[in-house]
């Protein structure tokens, strides 16, 4: 009679099995992120400086009538007549529009610096301005001027209002871009133009754009 044997093999197998942890789901709370990152949200906007925008002070004519006795008295070699045309073309005039004596009349552009550039010819027609405009900024380093912003400003405010100093009236066409009109804005800015207007175009200054070639 046969003898079955039994085999030890499947406590063998036992002992040597590895036991497999059971795995957790993976789970991230995200709830500290979320209100880190709101607190840095609140930090740059509360000490973060908004961009101000830039203007830019326009004397326009008035209107209303003016007794000649109250009107203020200005040298016509103070005066420039600065027209604005089609093809952005500049003509200029120094004096007063005067039909019976046309004045003689001078051809421009925007370049920033040459012979026909409209910025050389204000710079030299405003030197004394220019020159006690760099004496403000030559006090403001040696510490006679205070060196904040709004000191500065004023001080410059009042030396542009120098009497001395050129006048400048703008005067379009119907003809002239708006980018012409804030490009010689702009140059008032650059060269220190403290006193300047935006004037319509007389009859006789048509003409003048007429016939000046």
């Amino acid at each position: 009679m046969s003898e079955v044997q039994q085999s030890d093999g499947g406590q063998e197998k036992g002992k040597h099995k590895k036991i497999r942890a059971k795995k957790s789901s993976t789970h991230i709370d995200m709830t500290p992120m979320v209100d880190l990152a709101f607190l840095l949200l609140t930090f740059f906007i509360l000490t973060t400086t908004f961009s101000k925008p830039k203007t830019m002070d326009i004397t326009m004519p008035v209107k209303d009538k003016v007794e000649d006795d109250q009107r203020t008295k200005v040298k016509a070699s103070q005066t420039v007549s600065i027209l604005l045309t089609e093809n952005d073309r500049i003509i200029w005039y120094i004096g007063m529009d005067d039909p019976a004596q046309p004045p003689q009349t001078n051809i421009a552009d925007f370049s920033q610096s040459g012979p026909q550039s409209i910025r050389t010819m204000l710079l030299d027609k405003n030197k004394i301005v220019l020159e006690k405009v760099k004496m403000v900024e030559d006090s403001v380093k040696r510490g006679l001027i205070p060196d904040k912003e709004d000191e500065i400003k004023r001080h410059k405010a009042a030396v542009k209002g120098d009497k001395a100093g050129v006048i400048v009236l703008i005067k379009p066409d119907e003809k002239s871009k708006y980018k012409n009109l804030v490009d010689i804005l702009d140059e008032m800015l650059i060269c220190n133009v403290g006193r300047y207007a935006i004037v319509d175009l007389s009859e006789s200054e048509r003409e003048l754009i007429k016939n000046t070639k």
